[in-house]
């Protein structure tokens, strides 16, 4: 196997604990923020990887947030959930969604003429985001805060776990992370690890060019640190999206 394809290159358990060793997190992170949790899938996993882990998690979309919740009250004390999206300011937002799927959703319409849709359509059977006209697609009126407003304000067990500072900040927001991170500059500055998943193609309008991320990051006294998973176009090899690990410089 050509040594570009070995999966130990595109292994985010590995990545992530050498982005931390680097960062002066040694044994794994003690506090680790879920923005775009969705039903739960990355929290389980984190608290399975590093036992000694809390997280909070936000989640805008109603019945996402109920399994979300479920999942997080059978943690413990070692996670806490809260409804609620993440961008740049508080105050409500639309998010766009599907009936069927959660996981798609976002605060940018899903444009049904991308070519990613194109190029996934009879490739994705039984993903009906990929293979539906568009009837199933739903709006959804959301509250929205951001990380900033919410750990000055808390009143819930995050607010003394944040004391210390957070050592991984992790971001899947379908096209919205730059908004997230310009609503979080005093919880970066407290912030050792950023992972988060940037959006190449078109599947939510244009695509913002990783150059503003890159910008952004670098001002916060971030660099980039590994690109830990890769997901591409199976028919052209064009990068979709991928995972991006910053580590404080």
């Amino acid at each position: 196997m050509p040594r570009g394809l070995d999966p130990l290159y595109f292994d985010r358990r590995r990545s992530l604990n050498a982005a931390l060793g680097f960062a002066g997190c040694k044994g794994g992170p003690a506090l680790c923020v879920d923005v775009g949790a969705n039903v739960g899938q990355t929290l389980r996993t984190f608290l399975t990887w590093w036992p000694r882990e809390f997280c909070v998690s936000f989640e805008p979309h109603p019945e996402a947030w109920k399994e979300l919740s479920n999942t997080s009250k059978s943690l413990g004390e070692r996670a806490v959930a809260y409804n609620v999206g993440v961008s740049d300011s508080i105050g409500r937002l639309t998010l766009y969604t599907h009936r069927q799927e959660s996981v798609q959703s976002s605060f940018r319409a899903f444009n049904r003429e991308s070519e990613t849709i194109a190029a996934h359509r009879g490739l994705r059977r039984g993903s009906s985001i990929f293979e539906d006209d568009g009837s199933e697609d739903i709006s959804i009126d959301v509250p929205v805060t951001t990380l900033d407003i919410h750990f000055a304000e808390s009143t819930g067990p995050d607010r003394s776990w944040s004391k210390n500072g957070f050592d991984l900040l992790k971001i899947d927001t379908q096209g919205w992370d730059l908004h997230v991170l310009r609503g979080a500059s005093r919880t970066l500055r407290n912030t050792r690890v950023v992972l988060l998943e940037w959006q190449f193609d078109d599947i939510y309008g244009r695509a913002t060019p990783i150059a503003e991320l890159d910008a952004l990051m670098t001002t916060a006294g971030f660099r980039l640190w590994d690109i830990a998973h890769v997901y591409k176009d199976l028919k052209n090899l064009r990068t979709l999206w991928a995972d991006l690990v910053y580590v404080r410089a």
